[in-house]
């Protein structure tokens, strides 16, 4: 069975809405979906935020659930040039960096690990053939949101990566040490030049849930927020709507095509 991760609700709900649940359980932060999608089996993970919630939602669905492929999916950022909101992001890579000082674009890499060479090629043909843009090389796993845009125009112009996220090497991580096949497959919400000029890890708890008295504070603080939510709410409708329109795609073409034991 193929499982697909991400961190909140808002990157998963778009995914849910296009197939049949058939099961669904909690464990700690994490909830798992086992549902029907086009006749054929699939899990969907809401993980919560992070390398460590996403690694022992990924670590009990492997102990419950016979999987044999896992992709990281949801939001990421970009942080190079020509990477745009809604571009996919086809990883080779992910590489795993948490205390360091992005600010300064100083990145001591923790650990590296690759997808499955096979799901790549098959998700650019399939990118190609639904004339949707996209990019392929390495990922970024961090421990903190990396919203400054100087910041990320550093990190882009100094290493060889094209977006980061904060959950995709705690998959990896286990897929690799269970043995099971792994593929990043992320839209960007944010491109390089896009100054968040909001901290989101103040407004969102690591599962998602808007802390709406945070929120308030904010916008009473400096109205201009409101704009800057809105503004990011669309680009990630935008950027969650091109993923699901490529997974809910890619999934049974691995089932079709028989990759890596689906």
């Amino acid at each position: 069975m193929i499982a697909v991760c991400c961190a909140l609700p808002q990157e998963l709900n778009p995914l849910i809405s296009g197939v049949t649940i058939t099961k669904k359980f909690h464990f700690g932060k994490s909830i798992f979906y086992q549902a029907d999608l086009k006749g054929l089996p699939v899990t969907f993970v809401q993980t919560g935020i992070g390398k460590e919630n996403a690694a022992k939602a990924t670590g009990h669905l492997l102990e419950t659930v016979k999987i044999t492929t896992i992709i990281s999916s949801g939001v990421a950022g970009g942080i190079r040039e020509g990477i745009h909101v809604g571009d996919l992001i086809f990883s080779e890579n992910v590489h795993y960096c948490n205390e360091s000082d992005v600010a300064g674009g100083r990145l001591p890499i923790e650990s590296t690990f690759f997808s499955n060479g096979g799901l790549v090629r098959l998700a650019s043909e399939l990118g190609n053939s639904l004339d949707l843009k996209f990019h392929y090389g390495s990922v970024l796993t961090v421990g903190t949101v990396i919203g400054q845009a100087e910041t990320k125009r550093a990190i882009g112009s100094q290493y060889p990566y094209m977006a980061v996220d904060m959950e995709s090497a705690g998959i990896a991580q286990i897929a690799q040490d269970m043995g099971k096949n792994f593929v990043v497959i992320r839209s960007v919400s944010d491109d390089v030049d896009d100054d968040l000029a909001i901290d989101s890890s103040n407004l969102i708890t690591d599962t998602g849930k808007v802390k709406i008295s945070h929120v308030a504070i904010n916008i009473m603080r400096d109205p201009k927020q409101l704009a800057n939510l809105r503004r990011l709410n669309k680009q990630m409708k935008r950027a969650t709507r091109n993923l699901s329109t490529f997974l809910l795609e890619f999934i049974p073409l691995l089932y079709e095509k028989k990759i890596v034991g689906c």
